[in-house]
């Protein structure tokens, strides 16, 4: 079967490497001196990749153009013209793109040539396959658990999880791989952001608000003043909320975005104005015990995550 010339891949982004690595081991098998050049979209000038994609190489008779991330090239007709026209037998494309859209002039020329290889990243239980088959790559044996802890310090990322398997077969543990020596070994490569722990803390989950700064590398004393904005902020939806009077539209009012607006109006309905007043008092009190050095940062900001969760 003969190799195509222009082919697009889009999806996953270990899984389009692993799909570009097979292609360009291919087309080493019909040309082992094949010439080999990447550019990436923000790089790209689109006419004279034409001219060179039109015109013969002066050093080898195969050529094989790698093009990441053409959704950033800026001239995307141009250069979805430049992929159009015919070229030389000898000369391949590969473009490679987590994500296209519809209307991208570049993905509706690679449909046209039926050269779409779409690699969407795996979802629910095909994460933890993909996982293993990895791990199986690298001759590495794990249990569930330590699947599932492998998945969620890497955050689902296909990409990380190998590259942290080739390090695991380095230390080379012996015995199956177990949550112990992910925790021991693997450093989480996915950031773990603020936010949900103030979502929980607005939702007043005790649980799931300890559970969030687990994970969080944050200065307390930097999540603590964010956590006493983020209470007066539904303390001012609460108000809003809760007066009398012709309704008014909460973004106006408040001064955030609708989609802010509606997030935090959900987590406001958890509490009464006069909790988070409460909740807010304690704060303002545990912010000013913490920078006169009565309190460690790590205590004041417990301390409000209790205050602030106490049932209705």
């Amino acid at each position: 079967m003969s190799e195509s010339q222009i082919t697009l891949l889009v999806g996953d982004a270990y899984r389009c490497a692993g799909a570009l690595a097979e292609r360009s081991a291919r087309l080493r098998t019909i040309d082992p001196e094949c010439e080999r050049r990447v550019l990436f979209g923000d790089e790209i000038d689109a006419s004279s990749l034409e001219i060179e994609l039109r015109s013969a190489s002066l050093f080898a008779l195969g050529r094989h153009f790698v093009l990441r991330r053409p959704e950033k090239c800026k001239a995307g007709k141009a250069l979805a013209q430049a992929i159009e026209g015919d070229i030389p037998r000898e000369t391949f494309v590969t473009l490679v793109a987590v994500e296209l859209k519809g209307t991208n002039p570049v993905l509706k020329v690679c449909k046209a040539k039926d050269a779409v290889v779409s690699l969407p990243a795996p979802r629910g239980q095909g994460v933890a396959k993909a996982v293993r088959e990895i791990l199986a790559s690298c001759q590495i044996e794990a249990s569930p658990d330590a699947v599932r802890r492998l998945i969620f310090r890497n955050g689902g990322s296909l990409f990380g999880i190998a590259q942290e398997a080739e390090k695991i077969r380095s230390y080379g543990p012996g015995a199956p791989l177990s949550e112990e020596t992910v925790d021991r070994l693997v450093f989480p490569s996915a950031e773990r952001t603020v936010f949900p722990f103030y979502d929980h803390l607005g939702e007043r989950d005790l649980p799931g608000a300890l559970a969030s700064l687990a994970d969080l590398r944050e200065d307390a004393g930097r999540v603590l003043g964010g956590a006493i904005r983020h209470l007066a902020r539904l303390a001012m939806i609460r108000a809003t909320l809760d007066r009398k009077g012709p309704r008014v539209k909460l973004s106006e009012a408040i001064g955030l975005p609708d989609w802010l607006c509606g997030r935090l109006a959900n987590q406001a309905k958890h509490h009464t104005l006069g909790s988070l007043s409460s909740a807010l008092k304690k704060g303002v009190l545990l912010d000013v015990q913490m920078k006169g050095g009565e309190l460690s940062p790590d205590d004041a900001l417990l301390r409000l995550v209790f205050a602030a969760t106490l049932p209705a």
